[in-house]
């Protein structure tokens, strides 16, 4: 593949500045988008008339939308431009954020939450090829670190920003509303990006098929292995940025402007989470090949235990010692769970092909749905209902969902054994192949 149109990509300097903030503002806005569902799920499945079980689906269904559509659309960001493609992206999850607030029945709820995810699948592997691409291999987990810092800032501001719009500016509906405008904005940035493309050396093999290529990713053992546990660590994260809100709203009684901003002040502490992650797997990257991915499972295993230890205490809910306790240890969660992500998308670009890294982290995604990520918030939700609802149900739900993090962490272990060999084997490839230009 050759595209004359962007001779001129620079790895480092500005025009990798503005790929920094342009993508990360746009995965701020992305989360946002995301967790106000979290933060106004109380008071909309009261106004729908929606079960818990419902109330989880409507969240799963996102996250289907995800998993139906992050690896094609992954497949047309490397084929075509990741620039567009992002933006085109941050247009369609903002205009279906819309489409959100004005639903009226289970149903429209559900396509409309579908279309979001439709519009964000591919928008997280877009981003990181690209931010991947444009600095050193050397800084490229400490920049993706980066990134992902903004995932934490966008739950901060959708839970906060949220539920004191659904308070005070007219409901949860108004919320939804609001939280469209951004991305629009941001899309429309988007297209100022720089890009790169593939140049073809003379004499090389003909370029891979759609096909072909996924079936490359999943003959990578340490990519199956990276994957897999992907997904268990996201029934983990999902079910507990779903839940969270409500529970508190349950547990104590508040509402959901004051659920968020308790939210709010739990994910603020743990901004350093991705940064930390990305510094810390290049760290132990430069002196062990799987490094990264010990990384992972080490911070995925530490986040499943202290969310075990918080829910525990948390029932005793007149105990200020015990308050303070779960406080804690919500804080060592929120740090240790964000650590993964820079080291997990940083090892999918260290394995792959320059052509294949638009793909790479979007079969990621698919298979963070497909493994579990898509059904942690109803499975919670379900099991919920079953324990007789409260937020007695939801911390037995939680229980549950944390158990898959210590089988990621195994997983993950794993795939730090494999890593060095598959990133040898690809790098090998690619000198007898495709440059990026």
């Amino acid at each position: 593949m050759k595209d004359q149109k962007t001779p001129d990509f620079q790895v480092g300097g500005p025009k990798a500045t503005y790929v920094m903030v342009i993508c990360s503002l746009l995965f701020m806005v992305n989360y946002m988008d995301r967790q106000i569902m979290a933060a106004v799920l109380q008071p909309m499945k009261v106004d729908l008339g929606l079960t818990d079980f419902q109330a989880g689906l409507a969240n799963t269904m996102f996250y289907l939308g995800v998993l139906l559509f992050v690896v094609p659309v992954s497949h047309w960001i490397d084929k075509w431009s990741r620039k567009k493609m992002i933006g085109l992206m941050a247009f369609a999850w903002s205009g279906f954020t819309l489409f959100t607030g004005l639903s009226n029945s289970f149903g429209q709820l559900l396509s409309a939450r579908l279309g979001v995810g439709l519009g964000e699948s591919g928008f997280g592997a877009g981003g990181t090829a690209l931010i991947a691409a444009s600095y050193p291999p050397e800084k490229r987990a400490a920049k993706i670190g980066i990134f992902n810092t903004f995932i934490t800032v966008g739950i901060l501001v959708g839970m906060v920003a949220g539920g004191y719009v659904s308070v005070h500016f007219g409901g949860w509906r108004t919320a939804f509303y609001v939280f469209a405008i951004p991305g629009i904005i941001l899309g429309a940035l988007a297209f100022f990006m720089q890009d790169y493309s593939i140049k073809k050396d003379p004499g090389a093999a003909a370029t891979p098929s759609f096909a072909q290529n996924v079936k490359s990713l999943f003959a990578n053992r340490s990519l199956r292995l990276i994957y897999v546990g992907y997904g268990f660590y996201a029934v983990v994260v999902f079910s507990y940025l779903t839940w969270l809100p409500s529970l508190l709203m349950r547990a104590y009684g508040i509402n959901e402007a004051k659920a968020g901003l308790v939210a709010g002040a739990l994910s603020i502490l743990t901004l350093i989470g991705p940064i930390l992650g990305g510094l810390f797997a290049d760290k132990w990257q430069s002196k062990s090949t799987g490094g990264r991915m010990k990384l992972a499972a080490v911070g995925i295993f530490a986040a499943s235990a202290a969310l075990w230890f918080a829910f525990l205490t948390v029932h005793d809910i007149n105990n200020k010692s015990m308050m303070i306790f779960s406080f804690v240890m919500l804080v060592v969660y929120g740090i240790t769970s964000g650590m993964p992500n820079p080291a997990v998308m940083a090892s999918t670009q260290d394995v792959v092909r320059p052509e294949q890294k638009g793909l790479a982290s979007g079969a990621a995604y698919f298979c963070m749905m497909l493994f579990g990520g898509a059904f942690g918030p109803a499975l919670v939700g379900k099991l919920s209902d079953v324990f007789g609802g409260g937020y007695q149900g939801i911390v037995y739900g939680l229980y549950v969902a944390s158990l898959f993090g210590v089988a990621a962490a195994v997983i993950w272990w794993r795939a730090a054994k494999r890593v060095g060999a598959d990133m040898e084997r690809e790098r090998t490839a690619s000198l007898q192949g495709n440059n990026i230009g």
